[in-house]
């Protein structure tokens, strides 16, 4: 007697591992359905997802009046802003950080002025407090050390966020990952390669990219919707690693974030990956 082996996961699609538009929207909203889905708690909160519809505004998508693509977001890392190159922004600062103040030398000098001219004044009360009665006063110099001592108001760092899109590339027929960045400091550009690869490539990726360049790499074009100048990972060699991997409708985009994602810093959460399977047809 001999055994049917299983059907083929990747049967679901026409022409594995690429994409047809409507089937790229149907993987779209599985994805959607998962992430809805979900349990996430408090990460739900900083790991946004949503199927987006649009009007095709461009011949980015030609030949169809709506396109749908996939959008995340998620903050920055708290800490990204430690990382930043000394010799590329710290030099041409005038003030350097320090936790969330921002202090200079004059900064400083002016601190130190306000704190003697508050002791002498502070000598000035005591001393006619002891005229009058007699005794020495120790309020005025328990006051204005309380009031030194008070930290200064500060404003929570400006974390900023990234905004990854997943689109339809018409010539390679697979996913296209775009993304921003938002919300940086007026120092730090967005739209910069440098700033990039500051804030979204780990480390054990930034030698493949820069030695990748444009194809297979990091590249920038007009935003296929919105025409913003944007940064976009490269499909070229998307398809031939796609193929590798026996994937179903609502599996597709998690496997395929997994192998692109990771280059700036984008990931699936492990919790839509537990209830994935209730979503296969």
């Amino acid at each position: 007697m001999t055994t049917r082996a299983p059907a083929s996961k990747s049967a679901e699609f026409g022409d594995y591992p690429f994409l047809t538009a409507d089937e790229f929207t149907e993987v779209c909203n599985q994805l959607d359905r998962i992430y809805r889905h979900a349990t996430l708690g408090p990460l739900r909160r900083r790991w946004r997802l949503s199927a987006c519809t649009a009007f095709n505004t461009s011949s980015y998508a030609a030949g169809s009046e709506y396109t749908t693509y996939l959008q995340i977001t998620r903050p920055l890392d708290e800490d990204a802003a430690a990382a930043l190159d000394d010799s590329d922004l710290s030099s041409q600062l005038d003030r350097f950080s320090l936790g969330t103040l921002a202090v200079s030398s004059a900064d400083v000098d002016v601190e130190e002025d306000q704190a003697m001219a508050e002791d002498d004044e502070a000598d000035q009360v005591s001393r006619q407090y002891k005229r009058r009665t007699g005794r020495t006063s120790t309020f005025a110099h328990t006051t204005q050390a309380v009031l030194r001592k008070q930290p200064p108001a500060t404003r929570p760092a400006d974390v900023g966020f990234v905004t990854y899109e997943i689109h339809l590339h018409p010539t390679y027929r697979a996913p296209c990952l775009w993304f921003s960045l938002h919300g940086l400091p007026e120092y730090e550009p967005a739209f910069s390669i440098d700033t990039v690869f500051r804030r979204l490539v780990p480390d054990s990726f930034k030698d493949g990219l820069r030695v990748a360049g444009s194809i297979g790499g990091i590249s920038a074009d007009y935003h296929p919707i919105t025409g913003v100048p944007s940064f976009f990972v490269h499909p070229c060699l998307l398809g031939e690693a796609m193929s590798g991997f026996d994937c179903s409708k609502s599996s597709y985009l998690m496997v395929w974030i997994g192998l692109v994602g990771g280059c700036v810093g984008l990931w699936v959460p492990k919790e839509l990956a537990l209830i994935q399977d209730c979503f296969e047809t």
